[in-house]
This record gives structure tokens, C-alpha cells and sequence, in this order.
């Protein structure tokens, strides 16, 4: 799984794992903006934005370009600033979400094969 999320939902490197550079930052800034990035890669981009201020400088100003220029065109009124901070809040528990599905599957499958090995035993011991 690589990365767990503390109780305050951020992410807590393990400490085998490598860090994103800031090219690969700002490369995967348009795949998070449009919603397209998970796994691994999106647990190391929250990372990275977390405790990088030049890459998170870079997704505000890459956040403001991309949906001001079409709030503009269309005349709505916005707040970009709470909008993308809200986003990464979304995309935080969505990681922690993800995190908790993959806890629960690891540990029914973990079950599902003590019981079969349970079963198999007692069928052997009846024999």
C-alpha cells in the first residue's frame, strides 16, 4: 500500500518509499486536475504538494488558469482559491477511502483463507 493517512487525513510516508521530484509534479498537475490520478502516484503527488511550496504555487497558478479562463468566458462568479482547497480536501478522502477499502479486502481475504484452511483440515481430520 505504501503510504498511510494519519488522523488528520494526511499522508504518512513509509519510510522505504521514494519521494515525486518536482518534474514529475508538475507533469501529473493536469491528470490531478481533471480527476484521473490514483493509487500510488496520487498518494505521492498529495505528498509532495504538501511539503513542497514551489509545486503547490505551480497547481494553484496551473488551477487558476485552467477553470478562471472558462468561468470567465461564461461570466460566473467563483472563489478558485476555496474551490481548489476544497478539491484537495475531496481528493484526500477519497486516498483515505481507497486506503480503508484495500485495510478491509487485505483482511476478508485473509479470513476467507484461515476458513479454507480451517475447512480442509477438518475434512482431512474426518477422513
Amino acid at each position: 500500500m505504501g503510504r498511510s493517512l494519519d488522523r488528520g487525513g494526511k499522508i504518512r510516508p513509509k519510510k522505504h518509499n521514494i519521494s515525486m521530484d518536482h518534474k514529475e509534479f508538475i507533469k501529473l498537475i493536469p491528470i490531478w486536475l481533471d480527476g484521473k490520478l490514483d493509487g500510488k502516484r496520487g498518494g505521492r503527488f498529495l505528498e509532495h504538494m504538501e511539503n513542497c511550496k514551489e509545486c503547490r504555487e505551480e497547481l494553484h497558478i496551473q488551477y487558476l488558469v485552467k477553470e478562471g479562463t472558462a468561468r470567465l468566458e461564461s461570466g460566473m462568479s467563483f472563489n478558485l482559491d476555496k474551490e481548489l482547497s476544497e478539491k484537495v480536501t475531496a481528493y484526500k478522502k477519497k486516498l483515505k477511502r481507497k486506503h480503508t477499502e484495500n485495510v478491509i479486502i487485505y483482511w476478508m481475504e485473509a479470513i476467507a483463507g484461515a476458513a479454507i484452511i480451517f475447512i480442509l483440515v477438518l475434512v482431512f481430520i474426518l477422513m
